[in-house]
């Protein structure tokens, strides 16, 4: 444990700051959340009450099913039987492209919903159910070989899950404090990990044992079945999110009070979007981390809507087979992004937020440009998980960047308005970019994020090291 967490979380106390206070404080000084919610536990003894137990066990159980959910249909499983089944470069795209639009608008509505009435356990419970059972219409849109179905059963999960998802972390915040959390719970991030690439390995090599072409058949009740491995992973995962809303019945919530009428609540808030758009647009901060902010986001949307494809065409029949090797790539991803929040605090602590920032812009091109210039399977595995490792590092110090190239106010102006100001850019160029893919191929669509990536989203951040030469980065 740090000394000097230690020796600053007591003197917190010692001046009468909350616990939460005391978290928010110490993280937005770079220190990692885990260690600092561990020495508040060591400091404050960490009693829990018999509910705060049985709530920890029903999270935990909760979050090990969605965790296996997850894993079992991997997105890049899912572009690869949407490319199987039919679907084009540009359709793929266009569909991963609404599948992230629909998330922001849906994130940001619930968000303000939420602020005036509170949401039911039962309404999340009933989106989980949805979101998992999105994964049978989509088996069932393979047999028959229907890519509208598909199309539609991609985007009615993603409003599944986002629902499912903001709404649960809302859930968690009002009925456990992170002080309150047992070791499980409060490390899911770490064996997460590791469940989600287990589950992925597993789902992997299904797919592969039990394929879509010459389907192994097995006697069950006298009658020769197919059996396909898509469909095996695909209700397991169905199972395990409906598992997991059944779960949400029994947490104990404390119940939060109704702030507000929902009456008039589209229009308030589209006044509030539009004011924020305004106000957003007017700050030359804000605006260059828009631009940044857009162009990662653009190339990490069509870079994971293409890349399990490609690998599966390139290494089909080679080493594991299709979608072992695809699983093999990603599950090492998973696990080395693990290492993304610790070492981007670590970078920015040796060598500031700036050149954190661009390591992380330049980590994020390398699969593109791999797969580009150098696609062996050794390459392309290793560059992936830089890849991912970058995402990681970018997301961890663009949150440290806002805090400290932004006042609190424009802060709060900044994640509440960015989810929506990007979708204009995507609306655009995430079309673009699919048709690109659907014309000239992978090869050529890579070598054009990579050069985006390096040619406009590196500089921007030293643009921003420009324009808050004041400031320490």
């Amino acid at each position: 444990m740090n000394k000097e967490l230690l020796e600053r979380v007591v003197a917190a106390f010692k001046e009468g700051k909350p616990a939460e206070e005391v978290r928010t404080e110490l993280v937005s000084q770079g220190f990692l959340e885990e260690d600092v919610i561990e020495a508040i536990q060591r400091i404050r003894g960490g009693t829990k009450s018999r509910e705060d137990e049985k709530n920890n066990r029903l999270l935990s159980i909760k979050e090990v099913l969605d965790r296996i959910g997850y894993g079992f249909a991997p997105v890049q499983f899912i572009n690869i039987l949407f490319y199987l089944t039919g679907a084009g470069f540009f359709l793929i795209g266009v569909i991963n492209g609404l599948k992230t639009i629909l998330s922001l608008l849906i994130s940001s509505f619930l968000q303000e919903y939420a602020k005036l009435k509170p949401i039911s356990k039962k309404f999340m419970s009933k989106a989980g159910i949805v979101f998992g059972l999105s994964f049978l219409f989509i088996a069932f849109a393979i047999v028959i070989k229907s890519l509208p179905l598909f199309s539609l059963a991609l985007l009615i999960g993603s409003v599944g899950v986002v629902t499912y998802g903001d709404l649960y972390h809302s859930l968690v915040e009002q009925t456990l404090k992170k002080e309150k959390m047992g070791k499980f719970l409060l490390g899911i991030s770490h064996y997460g990990v590791l469940i989600t690439g287990v589950s992925f390995l597993i789902s992997g090599y299904l797919f592969d044992k039990f394929p879509m072409m010459n389907a192994t058949r097995i006697m069950l009740f006298g009658r020769s079945i197919p059996v396909y491995g898509y469909l095996v992973s695909f209700e397991i995962t169905a199972i395990a999110f409906i598992l997991s809303g059944y779960v949400l019945h029994y947490v104990k919530e404390k119940q939060p009070v109704e702030v507000g009428s929902v009456k008039g609540l589209i229009r308030g808030y589209y006044f509030r979007i539009k004011t924020q758009t305004k106000t957003f647009f007017q700050n030359k901060y804000l605006l260059t981390l828009l631009f940044a902010s857009s162009i990662t986001g653009l190339v990490q949307i069509l870079g994971n809507s293409y890349y399990g494809i490609f690998i599966y065409d390139k290494f089909r029949f080679t080493a594991l087979g299709g979608f072992m090797n695809v699983a093999i790539i990603f599950a090492f991803a998973i696990i080395v992004s693990f290492l993304g929040p610790p070492f981007s605090k670590y970078l920015n602590k040796k060598v500031g937020l700036a050149p954190t920032l661009v390591f992380g812009t330049l980590l994020l091109a390398m699969m593109p440009l791999v797969a580009a210039y150098n696609p062996h399977f050794m390459s392309i595995s290793i560059a992936n998980a830089l890849s991912v490792l970058g995402a990681a590092i970018l997301g961890v110090s663009q949150g440290l960047l806002v805090r400290k190239l932004l006042t609190e106010h424009l802060r709060r102006l900044y994640f509440a308005a960015l989810s929506l100001a990007v979708i204009i850019p995507f609306i655009i160029l995430i079309p673009l970019g699919s048709w690109l893919a659907q014309t000239y191929g992978l090869i050529i669509l890579f070598k054009v994020l990579a050069t985006i990536l390096l040619v406009l989203a590196a500089p921007a951040y030293f643009v921003l090291v420009v324009m808050a030469n004041k400031l320490r980065l």
